[in-house]
Parts: structure tokens; C-alpha cells; sequence
């Protein structure tokens, strides 16, 4: 019979996926952190088995889970059992929240040290050719959101692979907090970098549901929304909507629109996954009586990007004011 540390192994690989890498030792009574990723540095994994061995708590703050195991089946508890066992669940949370908080801050201060040290755009530099390439050439101004850092290092499995210019653009709360990085990696000449994953989001400095990349402002209370960043800004470029981007389908459906906005544009992605999310987007906005419309490219498998960059339109500034 698997002893009462081993059950609770069991349920948290039940639960979080084979593929984490919990603590070599459970140690009852302790708080943990350990890594569900493969990511350089990731601890977002924390359990706390408790010292009587009769349950615990266990999760991952990046996905949001939070799971409580017993030892023994709660019907067959006594009353001061479960009394008990909730004064435990309880203050390990309040513990769990502390240690989340305490995360957040000191990866607010890793945000703020990483765009201290980007650049803005200007012609000619790797972005911008980046974004040429992409069929946004000759948009300017570009969305000041965007940004460059010239030698950003790249890690994989805890490995260095070396540094490469990103386009860095911060993606931000409704409430106004910067509370992640986006990261595209690239090469000096404007293409993307040959890394096993361009596009990274850095250091959670806070709940990023509800938030984007806030690449325009609302303009006489009209406001667009597109997936990816890229597709905002051709999205931007070909309607004249000031568009923000959500950096995946999933925040583009739980995306909080800013105050007194009145009318929000959907421009979502022809797949499964992005009408599935402007359809959630727009339910949410026809119950708070907003006037919402979800545009889509009329071919399967595009987005907006894929519909402009064949035109090589250049944006008449102002356009979108």
C-alpha cells in the first residue's frame, strides 16, 4: 500500500501532468515550489502536505490550479477531522497567496530591469525589418508599445543558446500594470530567430486574464481586439480601429475592453480556436450591452495579417485617429 506522501505524489501527477518535476522529497508541514515546465527557472508548481499526513494542497500559479487531497475519504472523517483539515487547507492558502504576491513583486522588478534596457524603434533596425517581412512595411508610426532589445539571451531546458534581437512589447492589466513581456525573438536582418520557440511570454507579475498588448487607445469609444500582434497592426492598418492585441486566443476571451468604450471590434482568426474565442468575446460584450461585431477573413485558416500583407499598403498617418 502506497504510504500517505506517495498518494499525495500520486494526485498531484494526476492532476498537473506527467511531465512535472515535483520535489525529490515531500516534506510534511513545508510549503514547495517546483517547476511544470521546462522552463529555465520555473518553481510555478507549489504543494504543502500537512504534518499529520491526513491531506494537503497543491497547484501552479501560471495555470491557475489550486487541488486539495485527503488521505482518507471525507465521509468517513469525523467532524473535528474536517474541521481540522479545513483550518489546514485555509492557512496553507493563505500561505500559498503570500508566496504568489511575493513572486509577483520580484518579477515586476525583472519587467522593469528588461524594458529599461529596450530601445524605441526607428527605421531600419531589426524589428522594423522583422515587421517588413511580416507585410507590414511602411507603417509609420508604429505603435509605441512596440520595442526593441538588441541582445536578449534565450534559454532552453536550462540552457543558454545564445542572444538575439526580440521585439519586446509589455502586455498590461485592466487596471494599468504591466504584468508580462511578450518576446519575439529575430535576427539581425528582420527574420525570425531559429530558436525552438519564437514567441515567449515572460515573468507573470500578476493575473493575465483580462489583460493585452495595448497597442492603440480607444478612440471615440470604438476599440478593436485581434489575437496575435502582428494581425492588430494589420488589423489597425486596414480598418483605421485602434486594435490591441490579446497574445492568444485564450486571453482574447477573457479580455477586459477599457471604460466607457461603446463599441468593440472582434477581429478574429478563421480557425476553431479564434471564432471560438470572439464568440465568447462578443457574448460577454452583448451581456454588458456593448455593440460588438466579430470580423473574419473569409478563407479557413487565415487571419488579418494574411489578408493585408499581399497589399503592401502603406498607412496614411493619422488614419487611425
Amino acid at each position: 500500500m502506497d504510504s500517505p506522501v506517495q498518494a499525495f505524489r500520486a494526485a498531484m501527477l494526476a492532476a498537473l501532468g506527467p511531465t512535472v518535476t515535483l520535489p525529490d522529497v515531500i516534506e510534511p508541514g513545508r510549503f514547495q515550489r517546483f517547476a511544470t515546465s521546462d522552463r529555465r527557472g520555473d518553481d510555478a508548481g507549489w504543494c504543502k502536505c500537512f504534518d499529520d499526513l491526513r491531506g494537503g494542497v497543491f497547484g501552479c500559479y501560471r495555470q491557475s490550479i489550486s487541488e486539495q487531497w485527503s488521505a482518507a475519504d471525507r465521509t468517513t472523517m469525523t467532524r473535528e477531522q474536517r474541521i481540522t483539515q479545513a483550518r489546514q487547507v485555509m492557512a496553507a492558502m493563505a500561505e500559498r497567496e503570500a508566496e504568489q504576491r511575493r513572486q509577483w513583486a520580484d518579477n515586476a522588478r525583472r519587467i522593469a530591469s528588461l524594458q529599461g534596457e529596450c530601445q524605441s524603434l526607428t527605421p531600419g533596425d531589426p524589428v522594423t525589418l522583422y515587421l517588413k517581412r511580416r507585410g507590414l512595411g511602411g507603417v509609420w508610426p508604429l505603435p509605441v508599445a512596440l520595442r526593441l532589445h538588441r541582445a536578449l539571451p534565450y534559454w532552453h531546458n536550462g540552457v543558454k543558446l545564445g542572444t538575439f534581437p526580440a521585439m519586446v512589447a509589455p502586455l498590461v492589466s485592466p487596471d494599468g500594470q504591466v504584468v508580462a513581456l511578450h518576446r519575439t525573438y529575430i535576427t539581425a536582418d528582420g527574420r525570425k530567430a531559429d530558436v525552438p520557440t519564437v514567441r515567449k511570454l515572460a515573468y507573470a507579475a500578476g493575473p493575465l486574464a483580462g489583460a493585452c498588448i495595448p497597442l492603440h487607445k480607444s478612440a471615440r469609444g470604438v476599440v478593436g481586439i485581434a489575437e496575435g500582434t502582428e494581425t492588430a497592426v494589420a488589423a489597425w492598418c486596414a480598418s483605421g480601429v485602434p486594435t490591441v492585441a490579446a497574445y492568444c486566443e485564450g486571453n482574447l476571451a477573457a479580455w477586459q475592453w477599457p471604460a466607457g468604450v461603446q463599441r468593440l471590434v472582434i477581429f478574429a482568426d478563421h480557425d476553431k480556436a479564434g471564432c471560438e474565442a470572439g464568440g465568447r468575446l462578443r457574448a460577454r460584450a452583448h451581456f454588458a450591452r456593448l455593440r460588438c461585431e466579430v470580423l473574419t477573413p473569409s478563407e479557413p485558416g487565415t487571419d488579418w495579417l494574411d489578408v493585408w500583407a499581399p497589399r503592401g499598403a502603406v498607412l496614411i498617418e493619422g488614419a487611425a485617429s
